[in-house]
């Protein structure tokens, strides 16, 4: 098996995040786990018990407890109800100032969008569920919340920043003395170690984490484990090492009547199998594996690797066009796969080129398969057509290399155009983007200026002196307040502002990643610097003295941490 479908094996054998999170959850929810103290099923009878107890009526305070429970109940089950439940008991937290419920209900908003698969919500409820819990310092709901945040990233190939996460849940745990939940750390930052391809350093976390879960004896969890070392061992070319593991984590398995984890191994022990020519051996496991995902929910993934092996294994054989067919299953399954998981569009077309140069190859090894045949009947009929025939296979070669060529060439022109493509569509939204900046400043200067105007006019009303004339007097005095209280009614500065968020959606969601410390109005007076407006326009803008406007930029300048010589408003249009 080449090193380029064993790449593809690794990216194939990814646990879905649903099962990691299944696997998780009952050492992760430490402070939220009174549902499922001893067993944690999502059971229709606890959500059955818990509805009836919402609508069984009482305080309205008493409704945010069982809100949460309920969300966090339907986590695996509906996220769309974890995220209804959820949301209701978030604004009742805020209505009656529970903080730590608020916490919950953030937390359970983030898991529902995850399993969404609505990473930007996900990532905004989590984090503020995180500040709330660090505040509040509880370290079980701290490290539950990292860790949340860490499969996130992880899910969307951040490894980079799940690690992060992951290693504060880690130090968490070992602060706290955790031995067990060490363990489950260590096999966390063990995947993440091994989907960067650091197979030494995964192989290490994992081993780690093998040694503390040994005396807990969970069979599931230690299964798991060695079917992770058993994959690096396979990975750093260690094949005997790799076998030995994972038959004992088949083993293991089968007497738990473990589906996906049985499947996993034996795709791996045929593609190990399929390295070292054990044709039977591999054969055989990938029948097996294919006859026990029948049974399984989600078995796309793992269906999609067992067709890939087969290709291999009949291509090996010999039989191209079983293997061909095998890889064109493969192919459409991982495609399904893909396009479920919204991957990118440049992912797609990597899987498609090799699916094409895949089925080029096997043609043309089926064609020279032919040729031989050919070649070795001649030489039987007769010597003398021997350089006849060579001749002949020769052409026949050199046509091939050109078609290839011609099909490389239009493959390549094929991709510059879709590179040209999205260059231009790239321009043109900066073009749009820069067209909607102008605008928005002209807005501003036109508010700023009619409020001088407005300011101007009332102030003279307001100076003006009548003689003998009190009535009029009156009437004007009158005017000015029913001016007055239309002053503050500016549907203008409202669109505006409006229009400032759309456009700054982007550049609000960097900035409070990089400064999660930046208030409302802080990214509002960033917006407005970003449009090269001055202090004076925009506390005419927004109605204030220049003076706060200027207090505001100090602050803000405090708050990026720049220095002396970095000018406000360029960091924020470059940033």
């Amino acid at each position: 098996m080449s090193n380029s479908n064993l790449t593809i094996f690794n990216k194939i054998s990814r646990l879905p995040v649903l099962i990691l999170y299944i696997c998780c959850l009952p050492f992760l929810a430490v402070s939220q786990k009174n549902l499922w103290d001893e067993n944690p099923i999502f059971s229709e009878k606890i959500i059955d018990s818990l509805e009836v107890k919402l609508g069984g009526g009482g305080a309205e305070k008493d409704r945010i407890i069982i809100l949460n429970k309920l969300a966090e109940a339907y986590w695996l089950v509906d996220p769309d109800y974890t995220i209804k439940y959820a949301s209701e008991a978030l604004q009742l937290s805020r209505k009656y100032d529970d903080i730590s419920s608020e916490g919950f209900a953030l937390i359970n908003l983030c898991q529902g969008y995850l399993f969404n698969d609505l990473y930007d919500k996900a990532l905004d409820y989590g984090l503020r569920s995180l500040e709330i819990r660090e505040k509040l310092g509880n370290p079980f709901d701290i490290a539950f919340t990292n860790r949340t945040l860490g499969w996130l990233f992880y899910d969307i190939k951040n490894f980079d920043k799940a690690l992060e996460y992951h290693q504060k849940v880690f130090e968490i745990h070992e602060e706290m003395d955790d031995t067990e939940r060490c363990a489950y750390s260590y096999n966390s930052i063990g995947l993440i170690h091994l989907q960067k391809k650091n197979f030494l350093t995964a192989l290490s976390f994992f081993k780690r984490s093998l040694v503390l879960k040994e005396p807990f004896n969970n069979q599931d969890r230690i299964a798991e484990t060695l079917k992770n070392i058993g994959i690096c061992y396979r990975s750093i070319n260690k094949y005997d090492s790799a076998i030995q593991v994972l038959e004992t984590s088949l083993d293991i398995s089968r007497d738990i009547k473990d589906d996906y984890n049985q499947t996993e191994v034996l795709n791996e022990l045929a593609g190990i199998y399929l390295i070292q020519d054990k044709f039977e051996d591999s054969f055989k496991a990938l029948n097996q594996a294919r006859l026990i995902m029948k049974d399984l929910i989600d078995n796309k993934e793992y269906l999609a690797k067992n067709n890939l092996i087969f290709s291999d294994y009949y291509r090996k054989m010999g039989g191209y066009q079983k293997a061909l067919a095998y890889y064109q299953m493969y192919d459409s399954l991982k495609s399904q796969i893909l396009s479920e998981d919204k991957s990118h569009k440049l992912t797609e077309m990597q899987i498609l080129y090799e699916a094409e140069r895949r089925e080029l190859e096997m043609e043309s090894l089926e064609q020279q398969q032919k040729s031989k045949d050919q070649l070795n009947k001649a030489l039987i009929l007769a010597v003398l057509l021997t350089l006849t025939i060579g001749a002949l296979v020769v052409g026949r070669l050199r046509s091939n290399l050109r078609k290839n060529k011609v099909i490389y060439e239009k493959s390549k022109l094929l991709a510059q155009e879709r590179l040209k493509n999205e260059e231009l569509h790239s321009a043109k939204l900066q073009d749009k983007l820069e067209y909607r900046m102008k605008e928005l400043t002209s807005l501003a200067l036109f508010i700023a200026q009619r409020n001088e105007v407005y300011k101007g006019l009332s102030e003279g009303l307001k100076n003006l002196d009548f003689i003998n004339r009190e009535d009029y007097q009156i009437k004007i005095r009158r005017f000015l307040k029913e001016y007055a209280g239309k002053w503050n009614i500016n549907e203008d500065l409202q669109k505006f502002n409006a229009n400032i968020d759309h456009i700054n959606d982007e550049f609000f969601y960097r900035i409070r990643e990089e400064y999660p410390n930046l208030t409302e109005n802080d990214l509002r007076l960033c917006a407005h610097l970003r449009l090269s407006l001055s202090s004076k326009e925009i506390s005419q803008l927004n109605n204030i003295s220049v003076k706060s406007v200027e207090i505001n930029r100090y602050r803000l300048r405090k708050k990026l941490n720049l220095r002396k010589n970095e000018t406000l408003t360029d960091f924020l249009k470059e940033f």
